[in-house]
């Protein structure tokens, strides 16, 4: 049976359960917490990596591309190809 937040708790402090348990039921554990440091920490640092990839993709030097139409007659697209230098 469910206990309502009204209803007096079943600990048996004589209060009523949202006063009392339920209060409890929220508040950190200290094995909970460290877990949660944890994972937090890990999830901060694969946040920090895929930030730093997409940063580095941005900055880095790509080759000219050109662009030419293709010899095959029946190929209607335009292609890109690096810049050759002379």
């Amino acid at each position: 049976m469910k206990t309502s937040r009204n209803d007096q708790c079943p600990c048996g402090s004589g209060k009523k359960y949202k006063n009392c348990c339920q209060e409890k039921r929220f508040q950190d554990n200290d094995g909970n917490k460290q877990i949660r440091w944890i994972i937090s920490g890990a999830i901060g640092f694969f946040m920090v990596l895929i930030f730093w990839g997409i940063f580095q993709s941005f900055t880095t030097d790509r080759p000219e591309m050109e662009a030419y139409k293709c010899d095959n007659p029946q190929c209607n697209q335009i292609h890109y190809r690096q810049v050759t230098q002379p």
